[in-house]
């Protein structure tokens, strides 16, 4: 028979098992709590990285600029945290470590995209102050324009009124002839010349015409040209060509220098024909002074 000892031994044993079973089963529960409180706690903890990321991927596309080499910094960093939240969204399981690790990864991009933040910023503010300059230069370009129109239609109406002015003076300048006249003339034996209606006897042509006055002319020596022909529009007894004011081609019959003093001043010229040269018939006697048709007479010779 078991004796009282070895009866109250078993009892204090049996107490000492189920205190022990009743810990285990507290220190278990309590792990199981514990662990399930830290994996609600780590995934609330992944979602709010991945929302944290998503704002700042979100920041960096509002930031996009015109600037193409600050848009590729942009989406360089952009690429980066896309690809950091893609790896988090896949991760199945998360402890504290690799939280951690995650959250210096991230304040580096963080780091990186304030930078970036910032020199849009700067980039905005240098465009936004581009923008005026470029709108103040326009401006101005636009008055210079307004101011350099304005000047050329007054240039052009000076102008204007200086060319009319000039024609008038030009018109008012210019010489003018009267009293043109023409007689044909033999030559006697004496070597004196006189008069002839016969165009088989002429020798020669005394033509004389009248230069008037004008004081706003420039004096000094002019060049007459005389042209002579018949009634065909052949030059007689030409001796050389000018142009006239036109640019047309003249034969001339005769010329002489004349210096003209802005006073009345009569021109007589005798012009030598060569003999047999003229028949019955008209001809007529064109003055130009200074390459411009001034004036004709004609005579008629038997």
């Amino acid at each position: 028979m078991e004796t009282t000892s070895e009866k109250n031994n078993s009892k204090i044993i049996i107490i000492i098992l189920s205190l022990l079973l009743a810990a285990l089963a507290i220190f278990t529960i309590f792990n199981l709590k514990s662990s399930g409180d830290k994996i609600d706690d780590l995934t609330e903890t992944k979602a709010k990285i991945e929302t944290e990321l998503n704002a700042k991927i979100a920041e960096l596309d509002k930031a996009m600029t015109t600037n193409a080499d600050m848009n590729d910094q942009l989406n360089e960093t952009k690429n980066q945290l896309v690809s950091l939240r893609d790896s988090i969204m896949q991760l199945k399981t998360i402890d504290r470590q690799a939280i951690g690790k995650l959250n210096m990864r991230i304040a580096e991009l963080e780091k990186t995209k304030l930078k970036l933040l910032k020199d849009v910023d700067s980039l905005k503010v240098a465009n936004k102050l581009l923008g005026i300059e470029i709108d103040s230069a326009n401006a101005n370009i636009e008055r210079q324009e307004t101011t350099i129109l304005t000047k050329t239609v007054e240039n052009e109406e000076l102008n204007s009124k200086n060319t009319n002015l000039t024609d008038k003076v030009n018109k008012g300048a210019a010489l003018k002839i009267s009293n043109v006249k023409a007689i044909a003339l033999k030559e006697r034996s004496s070597g004196k010349l006189k008069e002839s209606e016969y165009a088989s006897k002429v020798d020669a042509f005394r033509i004389s015409f009248l230069i008037r006055e004008n004081s706003i002319a420039e004096s000094g020596t002019r060049k007459a040209h005389i042209v002579i022909q018949n009634a065909s529009g052949k030059i007689i007894g030409e001796k050389g060509a000018f142009y006239d004011v036109n640019g047309q081609q003249i034969g001339f019959s005769d010329e002489t220098d004349v210096n003209y003093d802005n006073n009345d001043l009569e021109v007589i010229a005798v012009t030598d024909i060569p003999q047999n040269s003229l028949s019955k018939g008209e001809y007529f006697i064109k003055i130009y002074l200074e390459n411009r048709f001034l004036g004709s007479t004609k005579v008629t010779l038997k």
